[in-house]
């Protein structure tokens, strides 16, 4: 009850900061309401251009552009002008969720419904005696642009790169309503949770959402 309070209390808080991706935050808020599952750090999708110090320093790197919807060619092309030192990538990521669930029943659950959303790289764990189901799909593109400020490909290449990228992530973006509508009918079979619902409107989020 505590994490998950903290977790809710997290994720309000970033709501009304606006820095929850938009278009999950439907789909977010009916998850939190389900007993017995709360998220985590969860992401809609994006794509974008990134610079990595070097192959694997993922807390060193920096996003030259991200956006969470279909990138423009000349969006992409105007950030690569920032690059300065290290590898360049085209990086297209699908949606990911991480739901703590409160037992192995719960999580087993979970697994299945990610699994028959169309999210094949759903995976559960245990950490620290929870349960972490990560709902996450198979569309990952990441594509080598240059290195060190040097773009080493010609505009054909980064529009073949981008379109490619979009289109990954608007397949993966594409299974969402399925898995809005399986997290649907997995609260009608576990009920919901009255701490959502007081929390939720002790962060006045009625304000401006609908709850579930």
């Amino acid at each position: 009850m505590k994490a998950k309070r903290e977790a809710l209390t997290s994720l309000f808080t970033a709501m009304r900061e606006e820095k929850v991706d938009a278009d999950i935050i439907d789909l977010l808020l009916l998850i939190n309401s389900i007993n017995g599952v709360y998220t985590t750090s969860s992401c809609s999708g994006r794509i974008g251009i990134i610079e990595e110090p070097a192959l694997g320093a993922k807390p060193l790197a920096r996003w030259l552009v991200k956006v969470h919807r279909p990138i423009e060619f000349e969006e992409a092309r105007r950030a690569l002008k920032n690059a300065e030192k290290g590898l360049i990538f085209l990086k297209s990521q699908p949606p990911i969720f991480h739901i703590v669930a409160e037992d192995l029943e719960r999580a087993k659950r979970l697994h299945e419904l990610g699994l028959a959303s169309g999210f094949k790289y759903t995976t559960f764990k245990v950490i620290s005696k929870r349960y972490l189901v990560e709902i996450n799909a198979t569309e990952y593109l990441t594509a080598p642009l240059g290195k060190d400020g040097k773009v080493l490909v010609d505009d054909e290449y980064l529009l073949f790169a981008v379109d490619l990228g979009n289109d990954m992530l608007k397949r993966s973006k594409g299974r969402l309503p399925r898995l809005e509508r399986n997290f649907k009918a997995l609260k009608d079979e576990l009920g919901e949770d009255e701490l959502f619902y007081e929390l939720a409107e002790e962060h006045g989020i009625e304000e401006k959402w609908r709850l579930p």
